[in-house]
């Protein structure tokens, strides 16, 4: 009796955890771990991630729990249910962006909250709706000056087209004037590992780099080219009125907290917040430009209105 009335104790304590467990679960949405310790769901979401979402929204609806490498993710698949959760006073973007910032980034922990309000500050300066026409000139420039080096004829996938409009656009306006290369080989090179780095910076927010090893390789690239340009991206003067760019406004704020040695991993945040939007954004407004006649009738005449006849022959569509 001494051995059974223990026992009985801890096998009720048991049960009564586990009912617990399965209240509390009730209020969460459904969870997928998969099988493995840890890994969880892991490698059936890091074979094909869009569709392994989409077949789990099917099944379980649209919210549901991931747990994947220690993880667990909450993917919300419907307007209203990303409405409420990005309205909610319980979401803290400081602290939602931290870790997946470290991962992308290697930017550590007490820089991002001691730089985060001061830069953000200054990017909404600098890049505010208000402010944002200074850079449209310049914007304009390089547009041009890259499609005229497209010549007046030829053929492009459009996806490549776009990447090989705002690459070197971005980085020469963002960064500094020339800092893209022109050489056809180091091109090559530079939007093979942006690519690459864009295209998985949603699991390298999430995923240990070991597993992503081409990932890590394209990050540690960019970062090396960021660093070894820093001090001709300081030194550098616009021919025009010697203004400030962005990066230089950047730098400005890490120097001031004496965080320089974090200025390329910045550097590579916002090359990748300026392009990683751009591209799809300008590739679907083409796209549907271009499935209007139009629509680009219209457009084309508006150009022409304003830059004149001739912009119409150098219309890369």
């Amino acid at each position: 009796m001494e051995l059974i009335y223990p026992a009985g104790i801890i096998i009720l304590g048991c049960v009564a955890l586990l009912l617990f467990l399965q209240w509390k679960n009730l209020s969460r949405p459904p969870c997928i771990r998969g099988w493995i310790p840890w890994f969880g769901a892991g490698f059936e979401i890091g074979k094909a991630p869009l569709e392994f979402i989409e077949k789990a929204r099917i099944k379980y609806g649209p919210i549901f729990t991931v747990f994947a490498v220690g993880k667990r993710m909450t993917f919300v698949t419907e307007e209203e249910g990303i409405n409420v959760f990005l309205k909610s006073k319980e979401v803290n973007f400081k602290l939602a962006v931290q870790s997946p910032i470290y991962h992308t980034a290697s930017i550590p922990n007490n820089v991002f909250f001691t730089m985060h309000e001061k830069l953000h500050t200054m990017m909404k300066g600098k890049l505010g709706t208000s402010n944002v026409y200074r850079l449209t000139g310049q914007l304009t420039e390089e547009l041009h000056e890259q499609l005229e080096n497209l010549g007046l004829h030829g053929t492009m996938d459009l996806s490549n087209l776009v990447r090989h409009l705002l690459y070197p656009v971005t980085v020469n306006v963002l960064f500094k004037k020339g800092l893209f290369p022109t050489n056809a080989k180091k091109i090559s090179e530079f939007r093979q590992h942006f690519q690459v780095y864009d295209e998985g910076f949603e699991h390298g927010s999430q995923m240990p780099e070991c597993l992503l090893r081409n990932w890590s390789k394209s990050k540690t690239w960019l970062l090396a080219l960021l660093e070894k340009n820093m001090p001709d991206i300081k030194a550098y003067k616009s021919a025009k009125d010697h203004s400030m760019t962005v990066v230089q406004a950047m730098m400005n704020i890490i120097e001031m907290e004496k965080n320089e040695q974090n200025q390329p991993n910045y550097g590579l945040l916002l090359l990748w917040a300026a392009l990683s939007n751009a591209v799809p954004v300008t590739f679907w407004t083409i796209a549907f430009v271009l499935s209007h006649p139009n629509i680009y009738r219209t457009i084309m005449e508006d150009i022409s209105s304003v830059f004149g006849a001739a912009e119409l022959h150098c219309s890369f569509w």
